[in-house]
């Protein structure tokens, strides 16, 4: 479910009560299958944010996704050795998404932390 954010440029602090209920959603949507390789690891999953918060990503349910340890920091993984191909993917399928949602290209870069992903 997407809702189109009120906010551009800063959006509001969020509790951590707020913030665990966003993982906690992304977590129930999972069903215990890991969103990337689509095996079921149950509660082993790891939450991860797509666009790092780091790199201005945000604590919202479609900047999140449940991962296994592989896919997340194993080699391959978005913070392995070898993740940079796993982690565009990632990011251009949120920002595909952001997109398709009607959300203007101003709106999408702020989403994707102040950049556009080719």
């Amino acid at each position: 479910m997407y809702v189109k954010p009120l906010f551009v440029d800063k959006p509001p602090k969020l509790t951590k009560k707020q913030i665990e209920k966003v993982k906690q959603i992304v977590r129930e949507n999972a069903d215990g299958y890991c969103q990337e390789c689509d095996h079921w690891f149950g509660e082993a999953l790891e939450f991860h944010h797509i666009v790092f918060q780091s790199q201005g990503g945000r604590d919202t349910i479609e900047n999140g996704i449940m991962l296994c340890h592989g896919c997340h920091r194993g080699t391959n993984g978005v913070h392995g050795k070898n993740g940079r191909e796993l982690d565009l993917k990632l990011k251009l399928k949120l920002q595909d998404y952001y997109f398709d949602q009607g959300l203007s290209e101003d709106i999408v870069r702020v989403l994707m932390g102040g950049k556009l992903y080719p």
